[in-house]
């Protein structure tokens, strides 16, 4: 059999953009969501700040409207015009956010870094990879079995297994039993 790690993971950005930090040294260990690089992001937080303006003078604009809508000095449907403006300018402040969460590249789980594909400045897009991330602390044993006894393989039973250049024994837990049959070998 092989031994795997238990997790694997590719690391690219979701969105296109200059990488502008680096956060993480090639083989260190890292803990889940750690900042492991941070893409642009200055024109996200303009336009960030540019709706928080907005979307004051808009609250003021509803408090005043809403005043008047109670001594009738407007109609209902101007009112609720003036409460869907700051509703929609909230609406795009979230989606602001998270577009800038985008530009943070995180790790998605504990684990040790792979080595680092990318370098400071370089303009990555979503298929370029950053980084790989490996969860160490537990491993997956894949091995096969004739096709005669792959009716006795069920989850949670125990196998006992040795590794070459170790005298010890080291015991696992089946999660899972693929049931394809390899046609050249049974």
């Amino acid at each position: 059999g092989n031994i795997l790690p238990f997790e694997l993971t590719e690391i690219r950005p979701e969105i296109s953009g200059r990488v502008v930090s680096i956060n993480f040294k090639e083989g260190s260990f890292v803990q889940k969501n750690t900042l492991l690089a941070k893409l642009f992001d200055q024109d996200l937080q303009a336009q960030l700040n540019k709706l928080k303006v907005q979307l004051q003078i808009a609250e003021k604009t509803e408090e005043r409207e809403q005043e008047l809508l109670k001594i009738s000095g407007i109609s209902q449907q101007d009112y609720d015009l003036s409460l869907l403006q700051v509703n929609n300018i909230k609406a795009d402040m979230e989606l602001i956010r998270v577009n800038i969460g985008k530009t943070e590249i995180n790790a998605p789980y504990s684990g040790r870094i792979g080595l680092r594909n990318i370098s400071l400045g370089a303009y990555v897009t979503p298929a370029s990879l950053i980084t790989s991330i490996s969860q160490v602390d537990m491993k997956k044993l894949s091995f096969s079995v004739p096709e005669k006894y792959s009716s006795d393989i069920k989850p949670g039973m125990k196998v006992i297994f040795n590794i070459e250049g170790s005298e010890s024994t080291y015991t696992a837990t089946v999660l899972a039993a693929e049931t394809i049959i390899e046609s050249q070998t049974r």
